[in-house]
């Protein structure tokens, strides 16, 4: 039996594509948007669906300029778009929508990636302002420890 769930409020969906989309795409199976818009790097690869808001920001790549730059760009994003939820997979692409978000009044859910035991950098970073932050691994509960166990991993 799949649950359901009808969310409405604006939300932000702020994921790299790839491993990072699926695990949000599995995430959020049984759940339904009134009002969603995505945050995400363009690979060449995904392209949106139909209807789907889609915004493209720079991929920091680690670097002290492209983040800034991250930054910015997912700044007049949301101060257009005003979500009041957040819900992220990581990686780096997504990190300032959280903290962004956060300071913008909106509610964060985290979901830390199953593709290592090992705490993610996404993860370190977006765990201060997650309101709810899911680990798909007991391991990673040490690291997290406010964290909930996913009931399986979302790969």
């Amino acid at each position: 039996m799949t649950l359901r769930h009808h969310e409405r409020r604006r939300t932000c969906l702020a994921y790299s594509p790839g491993g990072h989309a699926a695990e949000l795409r599995r995430a959020l199976v049984g759940i339904t948007f009134a009002d969603a818009f995505h945050i995400v790097f363009d690979d060449g690869r995904e392209r949106p669906a139909d209807g789907e808001r889609r915004h493209y920001v720079c991929h920091p790549r680690r670097s002290v300029l492209r983040t800034l730059g991250n930054a910015a760009q997912t700044a007049a994003i949301l101060l257009r778009e005003r979500p009041r939820l957040v819900i992220s997979t990581g990686a780096d692409v997504a990190v300032a929508a959280v903290i962004l978000g956060k300071l913008l009044g909106a509610e964060v859910i985290f979901i830390e990636t199953g593709g290592t035991l090992a705490p993610s950098l996404a993860g370190r970073l977006a765990y201060p302002f997650a309101d709810l932050f899911i680990v798909p691994w007991p391991e990673k509960l040490q690291a997290f420890p406010r964290a909930v166990l996913a009931s399986g991993p979302l790969l």
